[in-house]
């Protein structure tokens, strides 16, 4: 794979943040950073479904907590 071209600003962040990592050649911090935004996104799109669930059987599943509250479960009381 051919080497990306970035700014001479750019590089400059790319080895400021490669020497406060310990990391010592700019493709590991690359591939730190893209690894980081990999976790990032898969977190966002676990969020989603996460969410896309609740909103579809959310309510089902409060009615199915609600009865198997009820359902016999013997409370003592001290």
């Amino acid at each position: 794979m051919a080497a990306i071209a970035v700014s001479t600003r750019d590089e400059r962040r790319i080895v400021r943040l490669g020497k406060r990592l310990g990391i010592s050649s700019k493709a590991g911090v690359v591939r730190l950073a893209v690894d980081e935004l990999e976790r990032r996104v898969e977190r966002q799109e676990l969020g989603a479904a996460i969410r896309d669930y609740v909103r579809k059987y959310g309510r089902l599943d409060r009615r199915e907590n609600a009865a198997l509250g009820t359902a016999g479960v013997a409370r003592y009381e001290a």
